[in-house]
Protein backbone atom coordinates (compact mmCIF):
# COMPACT_ATOMS: atom_id res chain seq x y z
CA UNK A 1 0.00 0.00 0.00
CA UNK A 2 1.15 3.66 -0.91
CA UNK A 3 1.00 6.51 1.14
CA UNK A 4 -2.00 7.84 -0.37
CA UNK A 5 -3.72 4.38 1.62
CA UNK A 6 -5.29 3.64 -1.70
CA UNK A 7 -2.56 2.93 -4.62
CA UNK A 8 -0.73 -0.30 -4.57
CA UNK A 9 3.00 -0.99 -6.38
CA UNK A 10 4.95 -4.09 -7.16
CA UNK A 11 8.46 -4.10 -8.26
CA UNK A 12 10.09 -6.50 -11.06
CA UNK A 13 13.10 -6.03 -12.39
CA UNK A 14 12.97 -4.41 -15.49
CA UNK A 15 9.83 -2.73 -14.25
CA UNK A 16 6.93 -1.72 -11.90
CA UNK A 17 3.48 -1.34 -11.83
CA UNK A 18 1.05 0.79 -10.55
CA UNK A 19 -2.46 0.02 -9.42
CA UNK A 20 -5.20 2.70 -8.22
CA UNK A 21 -8.95 2.47 -8.23
CA UNK A 22 -9.66 5.06 -10.35
CA UNK A 23 -7.01 4.39 -13.36
CA UNK A 24 -6.32 0.66 -13.02
CA UNK A 25 -2.28 -1.30 -12.99
CA UNK A 26 -0.18 0.13 -15.46
CA UNK A 27 3.60 -0.46 -15.90
CA UNK A 28 5.96 2.09 -15.83
CA UNK A 29 10.14 1.82 -16.19
CA UNK A 30 13.17 3.26 -17.37
CA UNK A 31 14.04 6.93 -17.57
CA UNK A 32 10.02 7.90 -18.03
CA UNK A 33 9.52 6.24 -14.16
CA UNK A 34 12.88 7.74 -13.04
CA UNK A 35 11.22 11.36 -14.38
CA UNK A 36 8.56 10.48 -12.83
CA UNK A 37 9.94 9.86 -9.51
CA UNK A 38 11.40 12.64 -9.71
CA UNK A 39 8.31 14.86 -9.75
CA UNK A 40 7.08 13.31 -6.46
CA UNK A 41 5.43 9.93 -8.26
CA UNK A 42 1.86 9.68 -7.69
CA UNK A 43 1.78 12.21 -4.92
CA UNK A 44 3.49 14.91 -7.18
CA UNK A 45 2.14 17.21 -9.89
CA UNK A 46 1.21 14.21 -12.55
CA UNK A 47 -0.57 11.71 -10.39
CA UNK A 48 -0.79 8.06 -11.19
CA UNK A 49 -0.57 6.56 -14.54
CA UNK A 50 -3.13 6.13 -16.98
CA UNK A 51 -1.59 4.28 -19.36
CA UNK A 52 1.23 1.36 -19.75
CA UNK A 53 4.43 2.54 -21.65
CA UNK A 54 3.74 3.01 -25.42
CA UNK A 55 6.15 3.24 -28.16
CA UNK A 56 6.11 6.62 -30.43
CA UNK A 57 4.91 6.13 -33.21
CA UNK A 58 8.21 6.61 -34.99
CA UNK A 59 9.43 3.54 -33.13
CA UNK A 60 12.30 5.49 -30.87
CA UNK A 61 10.36 7.10 -28.40
CA UNK A 62 8.44 6.13 -25.42
CA UNK A 63 6.10 7.88 -22.81
CA UNK A 64 2.82 7.32 -20.34
CA UNK A 65 -0.27 8.79 -19.82
CA UNK A 66 -0.58 9.94 -16.23
CA UNK A 67 -3.99 11.71 -14.18
CA UNK A 68 -2.44 15.46 -15.21
CA UNK A 69 -0.34 15.11 -17.74
CA UNK A 70 2.42 13.11 -20.14
CA UNK A 71 5.73 11.91 -19.76
CA UNK A 72 7.76 11.52 -23.04
CA UNK A 73 11.08 10.35 -23.71
CA UNK A 74 13.37 9.43 -26.54
CA UNK A 75 17.09 8.59 -26.54
CA UNK A 76 18.02 12.25 -28.23
CA UNK A 77 16.10 14.19 -25.73
CA UNK A 78 15.57 12.43 -22.43
CA UNK A 79 12.36 12.01 -20.48
CA UNK A 80 10.74 15.48 -20.28
CA UNK A 81 7.07 16.09 -18.70
CA UNK A 82 4.22 18.62 -20.49
CA UNK A 83 1.20 19.32 -19.13
CA UNK A 84 -1.60 21.89 -18.53
CA UNK A 85 -2.08 23.59 -21.65
CA UNK A 86 1.13 23.48 -23.28
CA UNK A 87 0.35 19.51 -23.77
CA UNK A 88 -3.15 20.94 -24.88
CA UNK A 89 -1.15 22.79 -28.24
CA UNK A 90 1.63 20.38 -28.84
CA UNK A 91 -1.28 17.47 -28.80
CA UNK A 92 -3.14 19.72 -31.31
CA UNK A 93 -0.19 19.70 -33.77
CA UNK A 94 0.29 15.85 -33.26
CA UNK A 95 2.76 15.50 -30.33
CA UNK A 96 6.34 14.37 -31.31
CA UNK A 97 5.24 14.11 -35.17
CA UNK A 98 4.32 17.32 -35.27
CA UNK A 99 6.92 19.91 -36.50
CA UNK A 100 7.53 21.00 -32.94
CA UNK A 101 9.29 17.10 -32.51
CA UNK A 102 9.94 15.79 -29.06
CA UNK A 103 10.22 18.18 -25.91
CA UNK A 104 13.89 19.23 -24.82
CA UNK A 105 12.87 20.61 -21.24
CA UNK A 106 10.37 20.43 -18.60
CA UNK A 107 8.12 23.83 -18.00
CA UNK A 108 10.07 26.25 -16.73
CA UNK A 109 10.03 29.99 -15.00
CA UNK A 110 9.97 32.74 -17.51
CA UNK A 111 10.80 36.16 -16.76
CA UNK A 112 7.12 37.58 -16.11
CA UNK A 113 5.67 36.24 -12.86
CA UNK A 114 3.50 33.29 -13.37
CA UNK A 115 4.94 32.61 -17.13
CA UNK A 116 6.54 29.13 -18.31
CA UNK A 117 8.12 28.20 -21.28
CA UNK A 118 8.94 25.01 -22.53
CA UNK A 119 11.05 23.75 -25.29
CA UNK A 120 10.82 21.64 -27.51
CA UNK A 121 13.06 20.09 -30.67
CA UNK A 122 11.99 22.79 -33.18
CA UNK A 123 10.05 26.06 -31.00
CA UNK A 124 8.98 26.43 -27.84
CA UNK A 125 5.95 27.29 -26.46
CA UNK A 126 5.02 29.88 -23.64
CA UNK A 127 2.23 30.16 -21.50
CA UNK A 128 1.16 33.05 -19.10
CA UNK A 129 -2.03 32.28 -17.73
CA UNK A 130 -4.38 32.01 -20.58
CA UNK A 131 -2.09 34.06 -22.65
CA UNK A 132 -0.43 31.22 -25.24
CA UNK A 133 2.70 31.88 -27.81
CA UNK A 134 4.17 29.36 -29.50
CA UNK A 135 7.32 29.68 -31.71
CA UNK A 136 8.76 27.08 -34.55
CA UNK A 137 11.70 27.74 -36.63
CA UNK A 138 12.06 26.50 -39.68
CA UNK A 139 8.08 27.69 -40.45
CA UNK A 140 6.57 24.91 -42.42
CA UNK A 141 3.17 26.32 -43.11
CA UNK A 142 -0.07 26.65 -41.22
CA UNK A 143 -2.02 23.46 -39.81
CA UNK A 144 -5.61 24.00 -39.54
CA UNK A 145 -5.42 23.50 -35.80
CA UNK A 146 -3.39 27.02 -35.54
CA UNK A 147 -6.38 29.93 -35.63
CA UNK A 148 -8.48 27.16 -33.14
CA UNK A 149 -6.59 27.83 -30.36
CA UNK A 150 -8.45 29.63 -27.37
CA UNK A 151 -8.51 29.12 -23.49
CA UNK A 152 -11.11 26.79 -22.27
CA UNK A 153 -14.63 28.41 -21.50
CA UNK A 154 -14.72 25.72 -18.42
CA UNK A 155 -11.48 24.82 -16.33
CA UNK A 156 -9.71 21.96 -17.00
CA UNK A 157 -12.96 19.17 -17.02
CA UNK A 158 -9.93 16.48 -15.44
CA UNK A 159 -10.70 18.68 -12.64
CA UNK A 160 -12.88 17.51 -10.11
CA UNK A 161 -15.50 18.90 -10.05
CA UNK A 162 -15.35 20.52 -13.14
CA UNK A 163 -17.19 24.10 -13.51
CA UNK A 164 -18.62 25.89 -15.81
CA UNK A 165 -19.32 29.83 -16.12
CA UNK A 166 -22.64 29.33 -16.38
CA UNK A 167 -24.33 29.90 -12.49
CA UNK A 168 -27.77 27.90 -11.70
CA UNK A 169 -27.67 29.29 -8.32
CA UNK A 170 -30.81 31.30 -8.59
CA UNK A 171 -32.37 29.22 -10.85
CA UNK A 172 -35.94 27.47 -9.56
CA UNK A 173 -35.87 29.42 -5.94
CA UNK A 174 -38.83 30.85 -5.91
CA UNK A 175 -42.19 28.59 -5.52
CA UNK A 176 -45.29 29.64 -7.66
CA UNK A 177 -47.75 26.86 -5.90
CA UNK A 178 -50.44 28.31 -7.87
CA UNK A 179 -49.07 29.16 -11.65
CA UNK A 180 -50.01 32.85 -10.84
CA UNK A 181 -46.09 34.47 -11.26
CA UNK A 182 -45.27 31.60 -14.30
CA UNK A 183 -48.42 32.83 -16.39
CA UNK A 184 -47.41 36.53 -15.93
CA UNK A 185 -43.58 35.91 -16.72
CA UNK A 186 -44.64 34.17 -19.82
CA UNK A 187 -47.00 36.62 -20.95
CA UNK A 188 -44.09 39.55 -20.09
CA UNK A 189 -41.65 37.40 -21.84
CA UNK A 190 -44.03 37.32 -24.87
CA UNK A 191 -44.15 41.16 -24.83
CA UNK A 192 -40.27 41.71 -24.94
CA UNK A 193 -40.15 38.66 -27.48
CA UNK A 194 -42.16 41.10 -29.82
CA UNK A 195 -40.53 44.19 -29.34
CA UNK A 196 -36.84 42.40 -30.67
CA UNK A 197 -38.68 40.95 -33.50
CA UNK A 198 -40.21 44.46 -34.27
CA UNK A 199 -37.55 46.30 -33.83
CA UNK A 200 -35.19 44.26 -35.88
CA UNK A 201 -32.95 42.48 -33.37
CA UNK A 202 -33.01 38.62 -35.34
CA UNK A 203 -30.17 37.53 -32.99
CA UNK A 204 -31.83 39.41 -30.11
CA UNK A 205 -35.29 37.96 -30.32
CA UNK A 206 -33.19 34.32 -31.13
CA UNK A 207 -31.21 34.13 -27.98
CA UNK A 208 -34.39 35.48 -25.78
CA UNK A 209 -36.60 32.70 -26.98
CA UNK A 210 -33.70 29.48 -26.53
CA UNK A 211 -33.25 31.32 -22.73
CA UNK A 212 -37.44 30.31 -22.73
CA UNK A 213 -37.06 27.02 -23.72
CA UNK A 214 -35.13 26.53 -20.55
CA UNK A 215 -33.07 23.58 -21.55
CA UNK A 216 -30.12 25.26 -21.18
CA UNK A 217 -28.01 23.68 -24.11
CA UNK A 218 -25.17 25.61 -25.44
CA UNK A 219 -25.97 28.25 -28.29
CA UNK A 220 -23.45 28.69 -31.10
CA UNK A 221 -23.65 31.92 -33.14
CA UNK A 222 -22.38 31.74 -37.02
CA UNK A 223 -19.57 32.60 -38.49
CA UNK A 224 -20.48 35.71 -40.40
CA UNK A 225 -22.39 37.19 -37.74
CA UNK A 226 -18.76 37.01 -35.88
CA UNK A 227 -17.24 38.74 -38.64
CA UNK A 228 -19.72 41.52 -38.19
CA UNK A 229 -20.03 41.86 -34.33
CA UNK A 230 -15.70 41.21 -33.66
CA UNK A 231 -15.09 44.22 -36.32
CA UNK A 232 -17.06 46.67 -34.60
CA UNK A 233 -14.82 49.52 -33.78
CA UNK A 234 -17.17 51.52 -31.51
CA UNK A 235 -18.83 50.51 -28.24
CA UNK A 236 -21.00 52.67 -25.67
CA UNK A 237 -19.80 50.69 -22.77
CA UNK A 238 -17.32 52.98 -20.83
CA UNK A 239 -13.82 51.72 -20.18
CA UNK A 240 -14.14 48.42 -22.59
CA UNK A 241 -12.11 48.68 -25.77
CA UNK A 242 -14.22 47.86 -28.96
CA UNK A 243 -13.46 44.23 -30.63
CA UNK A 244 -11.57 45.57 -33.34
CA UNK A 245 -9.22 46.78 -31.41
CA UNK A 246 -7.95 43.30 -29.50
CA UNK A 247 -8.50 41.84 -32.76
CA UNK A 248 -5.65 44.17 -34.38
CA UNK A 249 -3.69 44.64 -31.44
CA UNK A 250 -3.51 40.51 -31.76
CA UNK A 251 -2.29 40.63 -35.23
CA UNK A 252 0.01 43.45 -34.57
CA UNK A 253 1.59 41.19 -31.92
CA UNK A 254 1.98 37.94 -33.64
CA UNK A 255 3.84 40.37 -37.18
CA UNK A 256 5.87 42.15 -34.70
CA UNK A 257 7.16 38.52 -33.18
CA UNK A 258 7.66 36.74 -35.81
CA UNK A 259 10.14 39.32 -37.54
CA UNK A 260 11.96 39.06 -34.14
CA UNK A 261 11.99 36.06 -33.73
CA UNK A 262 13.54 35.00 -38.22
CA UNK A 263 16.11 38.00 -37.22
CA UNK A 264 17.22 36.08 -34.26
CA UNK A 265 17.71 32.68 -36.58
CA UNK A 266 18.08 33.81 -39.95
CA UNK A 267 15.13 30.90 -40.56
CA UNK A 268 11.28 31.72 -41.64
CA UNK A 269 9.68 31.62 -38.17
CA UNK A 270 6.16 30.87 -37.28
CA UNK A 271 4.79 32.39 -34.27
CA UNK A 272 0.74 31.59 -32.92
CA UNK A 273 -0.07 34.02 -30.21
CA UNK A 274 -3.79 33.50 -28.50
CA UNK A 275 -4.57 36.16 -26.22
CA UNK A 276 -6.36 36.05 -22.81
CA UNK A 277 -10.36 36.47 -23.12
CA UNK A 278 -11.14 40.25 -22.98
CA UNK A 279 -14.09 41.64 -21.35
CA UNK A 280 -15.25 44.16 -24.92
CA UNK A 281 -18.64 45.05 -26.31
CA UNK A 282 -20.34 46.35 -30.28
CA UNK A 283 -22.08 49.11 -30.66
CA UNK A 284 -24.59 47.74 -32.82
CA UNK A 285 -28.08 47.63 -31.36
CA UNK A 286 -28.81 43.64 -32.05
CA UNK A 287 -24.87 42.94 -30.71
CA UNK A 288 -25.70 44.78 -27.42
CA UNK A 289 -29.23 43.32 -26.96
CA UNK A 290 -28.16 40.17 -27.54
CA UNK A 291 -25.19 39.25 -25.52
CA UNK A 292 -24.23 42.73 -24.21
CA UNK A 293 -20.66 42.39 -23.02
CA UNK A 294 -19.08 39.46 -23.55
CA UNK A 295 -15.10 37.69 -23.55
CA UNK A 296 -13.47 37.61 -26.94
CA UNK A 297 -9.97 36.12 -27.76
CA UNK A 298 -8.19 36.60 -31.05
CA UNK A 299 -6.08 33.96 -32.38
CA UNK A 300 -2.88 34.79 -35.18
CA UNK A 301 -0.47 32.71 -36.72
CA UNK A 302 2.00 34.75 -38.72
CA UNK A 303 4.49 33.17 -41.05
CA UNK A 304 7.80 35.62 -41.29
CA UNK A 305 10.76 35.01 -44.14
CA UNK A 306 13.80 36.42 -43.57
CA UNK A 307 14.34 40.27 -44.77
CA UNK A 308 15.83 43.36 -44.36
CA UNK A 309 13.88 45.73 -41.72
CA UNK A 310 10.89 46.50 -42.90
CA UNK A 311 11.09 44.02 -46.04
CA UNK A 312 9.69 40.74 -44.07
CA UNK A 313 6.86 39.27 -46.37
CA UNK A 314 4.76 37.98 -44.38
CA UNK A 315 1.58 35.82 -44.23
CA UNK A 316 -0.89 35.35 -41.67
CA UNK A 317 -4.11 33.81 -40.01
CA UNK A 318 -6.19 34.92 -37.82
CA UNK A 319 -9.77 33.96 -36.09
CA UNK A 320 -11.68 35.44 -33.54
CA UNK A 321 -13.52 33.32 -30.39
CA UNK A 322 -16.38 34.64 -28.16
CA UNK A 323 -18.32 33.30 -25.28
CA UNK A 324 -21.10 34.97 -22.89
CA UNK A 325 -23.31 33.52 -20.25
CA UNK A 326 -26.68 34.01 -21.48
CA UNK A 327 -28.36 35.15 -18.02
CA UNK A 328 -29.52 38.94 -17.82
CA UNK A 329 -27.45 39.92 -14.74
CA UNK A 330 -29.86 41.96 -12.76
CA UNK A 331 -29.35 45.66 -12.40
CA UNK A 332 -27.71 45.79 -15.81
CA UNK A 333 -29.32 48.71 -18.63
CA UNK A 334 -30.19 47.45 -21.54
CA UNK A 335 -31.15 50.86 -22.94
CA UNK A 336 -35.00 52.04 -24.03
CA UNK A 337 -37.97 49.30 -23.86
CA UNK A 338 -35.63 46.47 -23.72
CA UNK A 339 -34.71 47.70 -19.85
CA UNK A 340 -37.86 45.33 -18.94
CA UNK A 341 -36.32 42.19 -20.17
CA UNK A 342 -33.93 41.95 -17.17
CA UNK A 343 -36.64 42.12 -14.52
CA UNK A 344 -38.64 39.70 -16.79
CA UNK A 345 -35.51 37.21 -17.28
CA UNK A 346 -34.35 37.50 -13.95
CA UNK A 347 -37.68 36.28 -12.40
CA UNK A 348 -38.76 33.92 -15.19
CA UNK A 349 -34.83 32.39 -14.03
CA UNK A 350 -36.27 32.57 -10.40
CA UNK A 351 -39.31 30.84 -11.05
CA UNK A 352 -37.37 27.92 -13.12
CA UNK A 353 -39.04 28.85 -16.51
CA UNK A 354 -35.90 29.87 -18.49
CA UNK A 355 -32.41 28.85 -17.82
CA UNK A 356 -28.84 30.57 -18.44
CA UNK A 357 -26.63 29.08 -21.25
CA UNK A 358 -23.18 29.37 -22.43
CA UNK A 359 -23.63 31.02 -26.19
CA UNK A 360 -20.64 31.07 -27.74
CA UNK A 361 -18.71 31.25 -31.32
CA UNK A 362 -15.81 31.73 -33.90
CA UNK A 363 -15.17 33.89 -36.51
CA UNK A 364 -14.41 33.10 -40.18
CA UNK A 365 -10.25 32.09 -40.69
CA UNK A 366 -8.98 35.78 -42.01
CA UNK A 367 -5.94 35.81 -44.33
CA UNK A 368 -3.84 38.12 -44.53
CA UNK A 369 -0.15 38.46 -46.51
CA UNK A 370 2.07 42.06 -47.08
CA UNK A 371 5.91 43.03 -46.49
CA UNK A 372 6.74 44.46 -43.27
Amino acid sequence: MLTDGIGRRQEFQNSWIYWHALTGAHNIQGGIRDKWIETGAERGPLGYPRSDEVVAPDGAGRFNRFERGMIYWSPNTGAHTVTGRILQVWSAAGYESSHYGYPTSDAVPATEPGAFIQQFQHGSIYVLENYLRALLVPAQGFASYDTGLHPAYCPDPLNSPPTCPVDLADYDTVPDPYGTLVTANLQKAAVVSAYFAARDRPNAHLLWEHYYENTGIDYALGAQLLDAWTSEDRTDYTGLRPPAEWVNANKEEAISTAIAETAATGQPAKVIISTPWQTTAGISNDQVQSIGRYSLCSTTAAIAQPGNPGQNQIELRQQTHIYDVYDFAAGDDYGNPANDAVAVAVEGEKLGIAKPFLVLGSSSVHTWSGIR
